[in-house]
């Protein structure tokens, strides 16, 4: 019986075994027979033959297939397990193997009218400049590798050895479903120093390398905690030295890691403007010294010298920059050129003019001046120690009248805004920081003066921070007597208006008082009638001022900027659709007879946020304090026409000024007996955009006794002083 009984069993067993073994044959042989197939011919011995294992739908120029027949990853493979999915289909899981370790990943296949055909793919990812991050985390497994990619963080497992991944340094990355197959490190190397930087033309510009093509993308890492941290693309800081640049085979840039910025030691630098202060590029510029200095240039070594009171002329020419002296050729190239003083001398560029036409030939520059070529231009450039820069940029923003506190709360605020300017890239494609006119902050429009100067060195290294931040420190030449929100006046990067808050550039009285609400218009207009209104602006002759005009030349103005300003400005000047809502339509040729003008929308301090136009021709509406300053711009367009006269508050007058004072302000009609507008009263008070340090403010405040400080935390309150050079002698 036992005998028989083993028998059975063993019976069973082999029955056992024989289903499986059909089970695999019937249903599981075929899949694995077609995908062994389809991985030989696609990495074994490559042929034409591997489509005719896939069905239709699937990609012939699949990632997957260019890495093994292309780039020839794959060595070799073992299919580990086929099983049965949904909907009748069979995945198989296969290890790949590679030059180095291996990769498991799935196929899956599935019976068609054409047999049993390939109907999926491993992922494929290429990452191109990531940056692996060998760093053990706690829960992770040790086979884990952490890639960063313009600010994105990708955990993926890591199949090379950790001798083949190079630490910190961009990469071009392969991963194959989430697995590491490839990696690339990029070449390194060493930057000098980042002369500019041009997002347009793809390509940052090094003072001994010269013009580097880099690609549309450019990934931009900062160290920080020895770690790099995505900053933007693009994201060079002109003037940055010490930085890494990480290139491809072509040369072609792909990536940057830049050290924390700071201040520069080499100074700011500024762009000196054309001869009208409007455009950044010139055609020739004149240049001299009284103690003589050389031009050189750093790529191709060309160097000259220079007597005291030579006149070197540089000139834009078809191949680059021309130099003349006595009327001869003394030099070309298409590189930049840099000319420098002899010993303590001082630059003088003999054809530059102010916003006057006036010329400034006088004003002598300290630091460096550099001459740049592109295409057909010639972009001049002021490089300066930037405590230097401020002793022209303080008597050129606030009269040396102001007093010495006054002054240095300019000087604070001006520091602060150069700052904030240094980390900015609005004149990256120049190779500069700032511009030397309003668009920054007025440099060298008026020469220095011993007053300013200590008004520099007393606050030495002082700048304002609000949560660890320097500030962006809003100034403006005088208020009405009450300051406005920076949201109010400004939209935000998203062309959202009103924008994003402040919390130190706010509304607030400029004056030991309290006044009702602003935003109402009663509330508005009473405020504004307050002439004796002992107000910290009140020696300022636009602390309240007032404009007439005859309809004809209002809508001569609104003629002449309407569309001006919609071109400019296309989000915030709309037009009403006959539902009553506000669109962006374009505006008419003709833009009619004046109806009615009004105030839709005053900020907090008072200042109009929106204001509606009605003509003949339609109702506009016309949005931000600054497009209301030009559409109002109090000049006459009418041929033959007299000036129109802006009346002030000291009594003097202004002709045809070139825009309206303020956005504090309100606005009369009068209109004869057929209801026809004869004559607009604009009255207002303040001068400039409202927000943050009025300048003829902080001198009110500073006769009425506060220090600098005060001034400063009147303005910018809640922020803090700090010497931004942590290390360096000097400060208060």
């Amino acid at each position: 019986m036992r005998k028989k009984r083993f028998v059975f069993i063993i019976g069973i067993v082999l029955l056992a075994f024989a289903i499986i073994t059909l089970y695999r044959f019937l249903y599981l042989s075929q899949p694995e027979k077609t995908i062994k197939m389809f991985l030989d011919n696609l990495i074994t011995s490559p042929n034409d033959r591997l489509f005719s294992y896939m069905d239709k739908h699937v990609d012939r120029e699949h990632p997957f297939i260019k890495l093994a027949l292309q780039e020839k990853l794959f060595t070799g493979f073992n299919i580990n397990e086929t099983k049965a999915a949904a909907n009748g289909e069979f995945r198989s899981w296969i290890t790949l193997n590679l030059n180095y370790g291996s990769i498991v990943i799935p196929i899956t296949i599935a019976k068609t009218e054409e047999g049993w055909l390939v109907q999926s793919l491993p992922s494929v990812v290429h990452l191109p400049a990531a940056i692996p991050i060998i760093k053990s985390e706690a829960g992770k497994a040790g086979n884990e590798l952490r890639l960063d990619i313009a600010g994105s963080t990708i955990l993926c497992t890591r199949t090379l050895p950790v001798n083949m991944i190079h630490n910190l340094v961009p990469s071009d990355i392969t991963l194959v479903e989430n697995q590491l197959v490839d990696i690339q490190p990029l070449k390194p190397a060493k930057l000098t120093k980042v002369m500019a930087v041009s997002r347009s033309q793809s390509y940052i510009e090094d003072k001994l390398k010269g013009i580097i093509p880099v690609t549309g993308d450019f990934p931009v890492y900062q160290m920080q905690d020895n770690i790099p941290s995505y900053r933007g693309n693009m994201s060079v800081l002109v003037g940055s030295a010490n930085s890494t640049l990480y290139y491809d085979d072509d040369g072609l840039g792909r990536a940057l890691i830049a050290q924390d910025p700071s201040v520069p030691e080499d100074g700011i630098r500024v762009l000196i403007r054309s001869k009208d202060s409007n455009t950044a590029g010139h055609n020739q510029i004149m240049i001299t010294c009284d103690t003589g200095f050389t031009a050189e240039t750093l790529i191709n070594h060309s160097s000259f010298s220079f007597s005291a009171h030579d006149v070197l002329t540089l000139k834009a020419s078809e191949n680059g920059i021309v130099l003349i002296h006595n009327n001869k050729q003394t030099g070309s190239s298409p590189d930049r050129w840099y000319i420098r003083p002899s010993g303590q001398g001082m630059l003088k560029i003999l054809n530059k003019q102010s916003d006057t036409g006036s010329s400034l030939s006088s004003v002598p520059y300290r630091g460096t001046l550099e001459v740049s070529y592109n295409n057909g231009e010639l972009f001049l450039i002021n490089e300066v120690n930037l405590e230097e820069y401020l002793y022209s940029v303080v008597p050129s923003e606030m009269p040396v009248k102001f007093g010495l506190e006054a002054l240095k709360a300019q000087a604070i605020a001006s520091r602060s805004y150069a700052l904030r300017c240094l980390t900015s890239e609005g004149y990256a494609a120049y190779g500069a920081h700032v511009d030397d006119s309003t668009a920054s902050q007025v440099y060298n429009s008026i020469s220095e003066q011993s007053i300013s100067i200590q008004a520099v060195n007393e606050t030495y290294g002082l700048a304002a921070f609000y949560e660890g931040e320097v500030i962006d420190s809003r100034f403006f030449s005088t208020s009405c007597g009450y300051t406005a929100n920076f949201h109010e006046v400004w939209s935000d990067k998203n062309r959202s208006f009103p924008g994003n808050e402040i919390p130190y550039l706010i509304s607030r009285p400029q004056f030991p008082s309290n006044v009702p609400d602003l935003h109402n218009e009663e509330n508005f207009r009473a405020f504004i009638i307050q002439k004796d209104l002992d107000g910290y602006d009140r020696f300022s002759p636009f602390f309240r001022w007032s404009i007439t005009l005859k309809r004809e030349e209002l809508e001569a103005i609104i003629q002449n900027n309407l569309s001006r300003i919609q071109q400019a400005d296309p989000s915030f000047v709309l037009t009403r659709k006959d539902n009553g809502i506000f669109v962006r339509d374009n505006i008419p040729d003709e833009t009619g007879q004046l109806l009615n003008i009004q105030v839709a929308r005053r900020g907090q301090g008072g200042n109009i946020m929106e204001l509606d136009i009605s003509t003949t021709r339609g109702t506009f509406r016309v949005i931000k304090e600054y497009n209301v300053r030009q559409v109002l711009r109090p000049v006459n367009y009418l041929d033959g026409g007299k000036p129109i006269v802006l009346q002030c508050f000291d009594g003097s007058v202004r002709e045809n000024f070139p825009i309206l004072p303020s956005a504090f302000a309100y606005i009369d009609l009068e209109r004869n007996t057929e209801g026809t507008i004869t004559n607009i009263v604009i009255s207002g008070g303040g001068y400039g955009h409202g927000v943050g340090m009025s300048q003829y403010g902080a001198y009110g405040m500073s006769l009425l006794g506060y220090s600098y400080d005060e001034i400063i935390r009147h303005y910018y309150p809640e922020t803090e002083l700090r010497n931004i050079y942590a290390n360096k002698p000097g400060g208060s």
